[in-house]
């Protein structure tokens, strides 16, 4: 549903002294579908040029009062620059015409005139003006829109991006008033505004006499336009020009915003103090900034779920933290009770069991003291993210020597020699880093070979991040188990040849993690394992 104007065809000042030649002029230029306007010489021409502000001017040379050459420089000086002005002249001499070009004719035609090319150079300069116009328009709804775009990109808060918006438009298209609607079920209400002076706000009234019917929302989510020049003559509902009446609106032009398919509110342009003929630069330049005004508020909408998640998430992890801490508590309770009891039952009752019975105990106890390691260790998997400390700069080798310093006596017993390249600072949790050493330590120390284990810790920087490497040479594994070993509580060996939780490699996964990097294995069975991991250069966030 558009109203526009019909668009009236260019008009060409002539001006010339002679009746005969602007009578000729004028029937030339109106046979040719153009409107004329007259002046019969240049000081007169200068004040209807100001007036009319023509497509093209027809400029007679010589002529008394003001010559054409004088009022040709005139004009120019007028910021008329870019209207073309084709000088009739009698004069063929070469230093006449240079004359010409040099106070800025576009171009110039001799008498007498051959009428079909009059006809030919008027066309062609009127429509190359328009070219260079329509490329100007281009350029300037170009820059407009990207600083625009700028400005509405610069805030992710609502308020502050509708604002800009009427602020901007309001600015560029010199509207009386500029409002965005928001479509409700019930009723449409203004959010914001941008006014003229002299221009009363409607922001407190009832913006629309009854709910937006399904005709014109249909038309707008599809993405269509409204302009109204006069809404006197325009196709607008009585209730509705009832209520511009009221607020003196005489144009105006909306369009829709989107956000993706759904249509979410109105750009609306009013015009009060006169009517106006809404050109296609204005509009198109509206509809494009509705487009982005959609997208910003899409990208507010988002981050207003992801900041609800993010809340959600921080409530449901300190529910779970303090679930698994109440768990961890409750469930050793009895835990320690039941080893306790069978324990005592023993003792009282030694001489009365067999060892069969003694057998039963044993498993019994070794049962809940496993239960009360997994609990454990289930809860330092679950603190990983919720209780690591702040990120600082971290020195890896300090960090290194206090994994070693945990693993003294197993690297001892174990007669394991350790080496390592020299190792960077970086901000890191200074507490979980020397965990994650111990941890790859401690998982090559358990899995040696009959040979002394002999473990190599290298770190190379690789672009924004660390490469690490706990390279040792001991029992291996197939390389399909290489994700398997960082699942919880997943394990390859049995307990008893390998004792152990089977959580200390699902815990450096979550410790990489939470420091923004990877970690992987590399294994030949019976050769040695290579665990790799990143961390990247600079700051990372905590989680």
């Amino acid at each position: 549903m558009t109203v526009t104007a019909t668009s009236e065809p260019p008009l060409v000042l002539v001006i010339d002294d002679d009746k005969l030649t602007r009578l000729e002029l004028r029937l030339a230029m109106t046979q040719a579908g153009y409107r004329v306007a007259e002046a019969t010489d240049g000081k007169e021409g200068l004040a209807v040029f100001e007036q009319t502000r023509p497509a093209i001017v027809l400029l007679d040379a010589l002529m008394p009062v003001m010559d054409g050459f004088d009022c040709c420089r005139q004009l120019r000086e007028m910021e008329a620059e870019d209207i073309p002005i084709l000088m009739i002249t009698s004069l063929e001499n070469q230093e006449s015409v240079d004359y010409a070009f040099e106070v800025g004719a576009t171009d110039y035609i001799t008498k007498p005139i051959h009428w079909a090319v009059l006809r030919q150079r008027v066309r062609r300069l009127i429509r190359a003006h328009q070219n260079t116009q329509e490329l100007k328009r281009q350029n300037l709804r170009s820059q407009l829109f990207a600083d625009i775009t700028v400005k509405i990109r610069q805030s992710l808060r609502l308020s502050e991006i509708l604002q800009t918006t009427v602020a901007e438009v309001q600015k560029i298209l010199q509207a009386d008033r500029v409002l965005i609607y928001k479509l409700e079920r019930q009723s449409s209400r203004g959010i914001t505004e941008a006014v003229g002076a002299g221009c009363e706000s409607v922001l407190a009234k009832t913006l629309y006499p009854r709910p937006l019917s399904a005709d014109f929302q249909k038309h707008y989510q599809q993405g269509k336009f409204w302009a109204i020049d006069d809404v006197e003559t325009g196709d607008v509902p009585p209730d509705l020009i009832e209520w511009l009446h009221q607020f003196q609106v005489k144009a105006k032009l909306v369009v829709p915003i989107l956000l993706k398919d759904e249509l979410w509110g109105l750009l609306v342009v009013h015009h009060c103090s006169s009517l106006r003929v809404w050109s296609s630069f204005e509009i198109e330049l509206l509809q494009q900034l509705a487009n982005q005004v959609g997208i910003a508020l899409t990208q507010v909408r988002l981050l207003e779920q992801e900041r609800h998640q993010r809340q959600e998430l921080a409530r449901s992890n300190a529910e779970l933290e303090q679930f698994a801490y109440v768990a961890s508590h409750d469930l050793q309770e009895p835990l320690r009770m039941v080893a306790s009891y069978v324990q005592l039952l023993e003792r009282r009752y030694q001489d009365q069991l067999d060892q069969n019975a003694r057998d039963f105990i044993a498993y019994a106890v070794d049962g809940t003291v496993r239960m009360q390691e997994l609990i454990q260790a289930l809860l330092s998997y679950s603190r990983i993210g919720t209780r690591g400390k702040e990120f600082r700069l971290t020195d890896c080798n300090s960090a290194l020597d206090r994994a070693l310093e945990n693993l003294r006596l197993a690297i001892a017993e174990t007669e394991a020699v350790i080496t390592h390249d020299p190792l960077p600072e970086l901000m890191a949790d200074s507490i979980q880093l020397s965990q994650l050493f111990q941890n790859l330590l401690g998982n090559a120390l358990k899995f040696r070979s009959d040979r002394p284990p002999v473990i190599h810790i290298g770190a190379v920087q690789k672009e924004e991040s660390w490469l690490f490497s706990v390279q040792d040479n001991g029992i291996g594994m197939e390389t399909k188990y290489g994700d398997r070993i960082f699942a919880i509580f997943q394990r390859l060996h049995s307990r008893t040849k390998y004792p152990g939780s089977g959580i200390g490699l699902a815990i450096s996964k979550k410790i990489v993690e939470r420091h923004g990097g990877q970690i992987w294995v590399e294994s030949t069975p019976g050769e040695g394992t290579t665990f790799y991991f990143t961390i990247p250069v600079g700051d990372q966030a905590t989680v």
